[in-house]
């Protein structure tokens, strides 16, 4: 009887170390599968994001940086209230929408005065990023430069 008993609990003991086996590799399995879940949802948004954010900067350029025109471009965007920020809101399926999960953004950067032209700025900057409910997706910088006028010509 004794053979027999210790036969049993060899095999119980084996049973355990099996079983504990296959939880620690199904935990590093579920592990892998909601990091790569993860990873597949921010690609994604930034696939989205990266053509939304180069097509907000074109769109900066073609006004010239002013970013009162931009709203002749996006009807369903809206101006800050102090005029240095221009926004488009977008639901889940990535279109417009009046309140949504991510936001195109272009902001004026403030102009640096040179000692040539102290009342127009020669080079106006905008940053443009596109924000999701976790924070910012993706950022670009733009750049207009607005032509200087000779004084009496």
């Amino acid at each position: 009887m004794s053979q027999r008993e210790h036969r049993s609990s060899l095999f119980l003991l084996e049973l355990i170390l099996v079983i504990f086996f296959f939880s620690l590799a199904s935990a590093v399995c579920i592990q892998l599968f909601v990091k790569a879940h993860l990873t597949e949802k921010e690609t994604k948004e930034l696939n989205r994001a990266v053509p939304l954010a180069e097509s907000g900067a074109e769109a900066f350029h073609s006004v010239s940086g002013n970013l009162e025109e931009l709203v002749d471009l996006f009807p369903e965007g809206r101006m800050s209230v102090d005029g240095n920020s221009f926004q488009i809101f977008y639901d889940a399926d990535w279109q417009p929408s009046e309140e949504g999960i991510y936001a195109l953004s272009i902001t004026r950067k403030p102009s640096e005065e040179t000692e040539i032209s102290k009342e127009t700025p020669t080079l106006i900057r905008a940053t443009v990023g596109v924000i999701g409910k976790d924070g910012l997706i993706y950022e670009v910088d733009a750049a207009v430069q607005v032509p200087r006028t000779v004084p009496g010509s």
